[in-house]
């Protein structure tokens, strides 16, 4: 009996590795390709409440995938999803309602 376990066991410990492996490629395939990446130059922005402010709005955004804020800089990166855009009007009026004023707006496709 105690041989069996231990074939058990050691059968498990030896699959294991290769089950945890496949579930890791699996999840790295599903993945979604770049969208485009828009920097956006901002004037006011000081705080980490600034920055909350500018992510909790923009956030709100079906086609954002994700905001970073560089305050030390004045940047607010979006990066969109693939295949979703946002012209320069609705990001200036996204930026005018987290109470910040827009200077310019820089736009790159994601490799």
């Amino acid at each position: 009996m105690t041989t069996l376990k231990t074939l058990a066991l050691a059968s498990f410990l030896a699959l294991s590795p290769v089950i945890h492996m496949s579930s890791i490629n699996t999840a790295h395939a599903a993945e979604p390709a770049p969208g485009e990446i828009i920097m956006l130059n901002v004037n006011g922005l000081v705080c980490d409440f600034c920055a909350e402010s500018v992510r909790k709005i923009f956030g709100k955004e079906e086609a954002v995938q994700k905001v970073h804020v560089d305050l030390a800089n004045g940047k607010v990166r979006v990066d969109l999803k693939p295949g979703k855009s946002m012209d320069d009007a609705a990001l200036e009026k996204l930026i005018r309602k987290s109470g910040y004023a827009l200077v310019s707006i820089d736009r790159t496709v994601a490799k």
